[in-house]
């Protein structure tokens, strides 16, 4: 099976020049936690998930992680949200994503998706977003593959 069988086919996406609190909304509205961001061409120029957003309101909060971190109370990280909202996706997506080709594999994918700890990525033809790929779908695509090749 390949990761073109099994893709989301839905491409909301961003642009570049989104910004956070609109990009927030978005992902929200799709219950999503990550979307591509595309270029004034309409190619993928970036990735931007809701660790990326944090990251962007809590600078830095990942590296904080441990038994002594303490989130600061909801009004200050509205305040912070606030801060950064405006600002363009550009600024806090991933610039280098990770984008998977239709007619790759779902085993190539799924070791991909397991060493670099990522939740989703766009699926590309020429640079050009056709869908999203996701662990469940992935993990939904293999089970289905074994039980086809035991009928």
């Amino acid at each position: 099976m390949l990761v073109g069988d099994i893709m989301h086919r839905d491409l909301t996406a961003l642009a570049e020049e989104t910004t956070l609190l609109e990009a927030i909304s978005v992902m929200v509205i799709h219950k999503t936690s990550g979307l591509p961001v595309l270029n004034n061409e309409g190619r993928v120029a970036g990735f931007l998930s809701e660790k990326d957003i944090l990251n962007a309101v809590i600078p830095g909060y990942l590296s904080h992680m441990d038994d002594n971190f303490r989130m600061p109370d909801l009004d200050k990280i509205q305040a912070m949200a606030k801060r950064v909202g405006n600002d363009p996706t550009k600024d806090y997506m991933v610039k280098d994503c990770i984008t998977f080709e239709e007619h790759e594999t779902l085993s190539n994918a799924i070791m991909i998706f397991f060493r670099r700890k990522i939740r989703r990525a766009p699926v590309v033809r020429d640079g050009m977003l056709i869908g999203i790929v996701d662990r469940e779908k992935i993990m939904r695509g293999l089970v289905q593959d074994k039980y086809r090749d035991e009928k």
